[in-house]
């Protein structure tokens, strides 16, 4: 077989290859930040022309994003219940801290600082911005902690402030910073909220 034969029948198309291209560029955020993140860098790793990584995503942002939708399927999940709101919420920032550490978080980062404002979602919105705090709250409610429905608002403001300190600071809270800001903001405001 020759060699131009051998490298069509190993050459990857469609899904495979944009899996390759993205399990390349997550490495390459885990190696180098969002500093040392380029095409060039994602094109070597993943043995992929950067023209084919352009065909698909036009800059390292679009690229970025790509990850962030494939990366939410690894985001922290509900966990055990903790059998109260207050714990449920620490343990949803302490995860959520902890996953923002690595490539994920400097995808955010990335998105954030370079994106376009337009397509970012505002904590005004009146939708809960992630849905594991939802669940938290509904059970809660359930449990007789909360006596109605917070607003959207009051249920986004621990992500906001979470992701405004990691995006800006490029850190996140400390434990203990954690639980002052559930105990004497979070909560507080989910309560003061409920209709």
């Amino acid at each position: 077989m020759s060699v131009a034969a051998e490298q069509r029948k190993t050459r990857r198309r469609g899904r495979l290859l944009e899996e390759a291209v993205l399990d390349a560029a997550w490495v390459e955020l885990g190696e180098n930040g969002w500093a040392g993140f380029t095409i060039e860098a994602v094109a070597v790793r993943s043995g992929t022309a950067k023209s084919v990584i352009y065909r698909r995503w036009s800059n390292r942002v679009e690229l970025a994003q790509a990850l962030l939708e494939r990366g939410r399927t690894s985001a922290p999940g509900p966990g055990s219940p903790r059998g109260e709101l207050r714990a449920d919420l620490l343990g949803f920032l302490h995860d959520t801290a902890q996953f923002l550490c690595g490539p994920f978080g400097d995808a955010v980062r990335g998105i954030a600082l370079e994106g376009d404002p337009s397509a970012h979602h505002s904590v005004f919105g009146v939708e809960v911005l992630v849905e594991l705090v939802a669940h938290h709250v509904e059970q809660a409610r359930i449990r007789g902690e909360l006596n109605g429905v917070p607003s959207a608002l009051s249920l986004n403001l621990g992500h906001a402030v979470l992701m405004w300190e990691f995006a800006l600071r490029r850190q996140t809270p400390t434990p203990a910073q954690l639980e002052e800001f559930v105990d004497t903001v979070w909560l507080p405001a989910i309560r003061a909220s409920i209709r």
